[in-house]
Order: structure tokens, then sequence, then C-alpha cells
């Protein structure tokens, strides 16, 4: 599941979860977005405070890195 999945599936903000998990909320926004990845000890507290629901592997299975085109712009 994605990060930004949970967060609406569990009605939180990232400003709520960015505090739970101590990074600023515009780190979470990019945690989030997928414009950055969290290091390891952010990555633990992600799973830590989604009960399991987010992993690791979640930050790391975009459609990007699996050879998807990108949109060409005209």
């Amino acid at each position: 599941m994605t990060l930004a999945d949970w967060l609406t599936k569990n009605n939180l903000s990232d400003a709520d979860f960015a505090d739970r998990i101590g990074v600023s909320r515009q780190a979470l926004h990019r945690y989030k977005t997928g414009a950055r990845r969290p290091h390891a000890d952010i990555l633990t507290e992600i799973v830590k405070h989604t009960g399991g629901q987010v992993t690791a592997n979640d930050f790391f299975n975009s459609k990007k890195e699996q050879g998807a085109p990108e949109a060409v712009q005209p």
C-alpha cells in the first residue's frame, strides 16, 4: 500500500503523520509523492506507525522504475 493511500484511508493529514514519525510536513509530502525516498530510520518509523501496512518495498515499486514510458511533450 502506498503511503498516500494509507494516509487517505486513515484520514490523516501530512502534518499529523509527519509529527508522528519525526519529519517535516514537506519531507513527508516528498515521500508520499515519490519525489524522495525516506532513509532507513524513517522507513522504520513509517512501517511502525502504519502497523506494517506501508513497507519499504512500497517506496521502490514505482511505475517509473519498472520501465513505464514517461509522457512525451510535443
